[in-house]
Order: C-alpha cells, then sequence, then structure tokens
C-alpha cells in the first residue's frame, strides 16, 4: 500500500487551483494567489470588472513581467504631503 501526500492550493471561490506533491511549492502558489488576489482587488476598487481585474494582475505576476514591475515599483518614492515642502521662491523675492 502506498500513502501519498498531496498539497491543494485553493481559489477564494473554493476551486482547486493546483495540486502539489511538494509543500514548499504548494506555500509558493498560495502565496502568489494571495497577492493576485490583493492586486486584484485594488483593480477592482477603480471600478473595474472583477475578471479583468484578476487577468491584469496575472499580467503583472508573469515570471517575465514580475521582475522588472517590481523594480519599477520600488524605485517610486513618496510624493511630500503637503505643507511638508518649503515655498517656492525667486532669487528677485529673498
Amino acid at each position: 500500500m502506498t500513502i501519498r501526500t498531496v498539497h491543494q492550493v485553493i481559489s477564494k471561490k473554493g476551486l482547486v487551483i493546483g495540486e502539489y506533491m511538494d509543500l514548499k511549492l504548494a506555500k509558493d502558489m498560495d502565496n502568489r494567489t494571495d497577492v493576485l488576489y490583493y492586486i486584484a482587488e485594488i483593480i477592482e476598487a477603480q471600478g473595474v470588472n472583477e475578471a479583468v481585474a484578476e487577468k491584469i494582475a496575472e499580467a503583472i505576476l508573469d515570471d517575465s513581467v514580475r521582475q522588472e514591475f517590481s523594480a519599477k515599483l520600488k524605485s517610486v518614492k513618496d510624493l511630500p504631503v503637503e505643507g511638508d515642502t518649503p515655498a517656492i521662491t525667486t532669487q528677485g523675492d529673498v
């Protein structure tokens, strides 16, 4: 008799996304799925249809895009809050 352990990754709708023999791979896929849903929720909040939002999130997480997207996102700096920036003056006004 053989015992086989299979790890399933389940979508938020209760559907099986994948079955994995390797626990680490299953956890990696679960994390990827959680991030996909997080990105899709942000996009949906802007009025985009759920199915389209998930397709956009999948495109962002695609292995060929994700690294460059992440690097570009990390390069974005916070904008100063109004009142935190000094007034702009010209030399003649000083």
